[in-house]
């Protein structure tokens, strides 16, 4: 794997942490709307597939151990020059 693979590789990562945290806030708005009654269960479910969708989006992360390790390599290269 090249450097530029691995680091394309981690920001894909990165992007896949930053919807599941967006995911997760939007999540526990709609909670807090729920438990404050300013929306109900209708409304709250439609809010929820909104959200999260059809189904559970997995991250396939099965070049990511290579990508760290190509990262790691390069950076203590970098620093032993």
């Amino acid at each position: 794997m090249k450097l530029s693979q691995a680091k394309a590789e981690c920001e894909s990562w990165f992007a896949h942490l930053q919807r599941q945290e967006n995911q997760s806030k939007a999540l526990q708005l709609l909670a807090a709307d729920r438990r404050a009654g300013l929306c109900d269960a209708r409304e709250g479910e439609r809010r929820r597939v909104a959200i999260q969708g059809n189904g559970l989006t997995v991250y396939d992360g099965a070049n990511l151990c290579d990508a760290v390790k190509v990262l790691l390599k390069a950076v203590t290269a970098k620093e032993g020059s």
